[in-house]
């Protein structure tokens, strides 16, 4: 959302009951700046206006779009045309000196998940959640990450791990639209902020560190069903979580 060309609503959560109502993980950024309202309008009416979409996108192609906000330092991109992965995401965690916590709905991505195993080698600690249907595409990345020592759990709470973010050495702040996929990176018209020395890192962390360990510790190493009595209380919320177009008790799962 860009509101009156000076306030931006942004992050993973769609519009909708589960999205906003706390069923399922999410993250949102509420920001006050004119600077960043103007290139999210310039990347809307490209989009609205000029019916410009993926790669069809011309304008802010490459373009640098940095700001400081109250002391914290924030970039924008977006995608496809930004590269977003590659000139944000995997800048930063090249940087990472003691942690690197993510939580995320789809992880496929060859190069970024090359680059956490990377940073296990060298000393970061880092963790990983990661949502039981994304954990059960053919294409996931989540058991590469497993078998190169990385701390990584599938959710099973029935509801989606659907943030799309991650916190770099408990300050720098990683809010993205994208799936870490190629297609989110490469083909989705996707939206990703960096936050240095966050202001709400703290509160953040302790989020992410509470969703951590809500998940039990058995699911290291073993992979929940979306839809099942491994995941309570999916076999008991009237959605089609695993998305067989079977629900609750008519899933065999459940």
């Amino acid at each position: 959302f860009i509101i009156d060309g000076e306030y931006i609503w942004t992050g993973s959560a769609n519009i909708s009951d589960t999205g906003t109502g706390g069923y399922n993980a999410n993250v949102v950024a509420s920001i006050k700046s004119k600077y960043l309202a103007e290139h999210y309008l310039i990347e809307f009416e490209q989009m609205f206006n000029d019916g410009s979409f993926h790669r069809s996108k011309e304008k802010l192609k490459k373009k640098e779009i940095k700001t400081n906000i109250n002391g914290q330092n924030v970039e924008l991109f977006f995608s496809p045309q930004s590269y977003s992965m590659y000139r944000g995401i995997i800048p930063l965690i090249k940087e990472a000196k003691k942690s690197i916590d993510i939580s995320i709905f789809f992880l496929t991505h060859k190069n970024i998940s090359k680059e956490l195993v990377a940073a296990k080698n060298k000393g970061v600690d880092v963790r990983v959640i990661i949502d039981a249907t994304g954990a059960s595409n053919s294409y996931s990345k989540h058991q590469y990450l497993r078998d190169n020592g990385i701390s990584l759990k599938v959710e099973n709470w029935g509801g989606k791990m659907h943030m799309k973010s991650a916190i770099i050495d408990g300050m720098h702040l990683i809010l993205v639209s994208m799936n870490w996929t190629s297609a989110g990176e490469s083909k989705n018209d996707e939206n990703t902020l960096i936050i240095r020395n966050a202001k709400d890192a703290k509160n953040y962390q302790k989020f992410f560190n509470k969703l951590w360990f809500s998940i039990d510790e058995k699911w290291l190493s073993k992979d929940p069903l979306a839809e099942s009595t491994d995941s309570y209380p999916s076999c008991n919320d009237s959605i089609d979580n695993d998305f067989d177009k079977f629900i609750d008790s008519n899933d065999k799962d459940c």
